[in-house]
């Protein structure tokens, strides 16, 4: 399994429009995609991308404010920008729960079934 340390931000509502209509994500989003795909570099060493059905079980660690469905989209977002998966039409199954934690303490476990047998 995977865990990434730190809050999830809500990428749907973090989304910034420039002066010639180009759609930019907020630093933060930027700033938790960099350290998720540190940690997993740590935690996977050199890995190939998935590239078969995969079923996800997943334990966000938030606070009572947090969004789980922002948070999913944001966290399959996340892992086929670095390149966990080769594209999230690949996640055919969610497992999710949320255990209330204090802000400083956020986290996710995830754990990646594969759905081949």
């Amino acid at each position: 399994y995977l865990e990434i340390i730190g809050k999830i931000p809500p990428k749907k509502n973090l989304i910034r429009i420039g002066k010639a209509g180009n759609i930019y994500h907020a630093r933060s989003v930027n700033e938790f995609v960099n350290s998720s795909f540190l940690q997993i570099k740590k935690q996977l060493g050199n890995f190939k991308p998935i590239i078969s059905p995969v079923a996800l079980d997943i334990v966000f660690f938030m606070d009572e404010r947090g969004d789980m469905d922002n948070a999913l989209s944001a966290l399959q977002d996340m892992l086929q920008e670095c390149n966990v998966v080769a594209n999230d039409k690949l996640f055919r199954r969610v497992n999710m729960r949320r255990e209330k934690t204090r802000p400083r303490d956020a986290k996710t476990f995830i754990n990646i079934v594969s759905l081949l047998n």
